[in-house]
């Protein structure tokens, strides 16, 4: 049957943790199998995408002459993964991050001209 001879694919395909997964399904059921390789490569995809936003939300932005190149490299990031992480982070959450991450003396300008900013973050 045509369950088998997925299974008996499947099992030639695979290595590793996806083998091993399949290896014990019972009455060699490759559609159970396939099964469970999407399941289990969805969890890695989401915990993929998981440690990206993470990345993204704390960025190493550094202090002095190398902040402003860091911080660039961080908003090329933004636009590369907005569509892979489930869309594009908001404004707010943009200046929060950079205003965490700001060295001192950014800092220190900003509270000095905290009524110049805005709600946008361009």
């Amino acid at each position: 049957p045509l369950s088998r001879f997925l299974f008996a694919s499947l099992i030639s395909l695979v290595e590793g943790v996806p083998l091993e997964l399949i290896s014990s399904i019972g009455e060699h059921n490759g559609f159970e199998a396939w099964r469970r390789l999407c399941a289990d490569q969805r969890r890695c995809l989401e915990k993929n995408q998981l440690q990206r936003v993470e990345g993204l939300l704390n960025p190493e932005f550094g202090g002095g002459a190398g902040f402003r190149e860091k911080w660039l490299a961080w908003e090329r990031q933004l636009e590369i993964q907005g569509a892979s992480i489930g869309g594009a982070l908001t404004d707010t959450v943009k200046i929060v991050v950079v205003r965490r991450k700001a060295p001192a003396e950014l800092a220190r300008h900003r509270r000095v001209t905290a009524g110049d900013y805005g709600g946008d973050y361009s």
